[in-house]
């Protein structure tokens, strides 16, 4: 890394930890952030894809229907958004 054309290996230890004491913690939280987005984009997945099995079986021709299973679908969805 080089910042100001010196290389970070030259600049004494005591001077690297007061340059990025700040950055640590604020990376930390943007890091905590970023997992927390993460998680929720994985759960908007799992709903998406839930819901897409669901509109599947709903367009299903009636003959190759399992109405079971569309019931089944529904109250699993109905459950998890109520």
């Amino acid at each position: 890394m080089e910042a100001v054309g010196v290389e970070v290996g030259m600049v004494p230890v005591s001077v690297r930890n007061r340059l990025f004491a700040g950055r640590s913690s604020d990376l930390e939280r943007r890091m905590a952030e970023l997992e927390d987005a993460v998680q929720e984009c994985r759960a908007l997945n799992v709903r998406l894809a839930e819901l897409t099995d669901v509109v599947a079986e709903l367009l299903l021709p009636v003959a190759a229907r399992d109405e079971a299973r569309i019931e089944e679908l529904l109250k699993k969805y109905r459950r998890d958004f109520s």
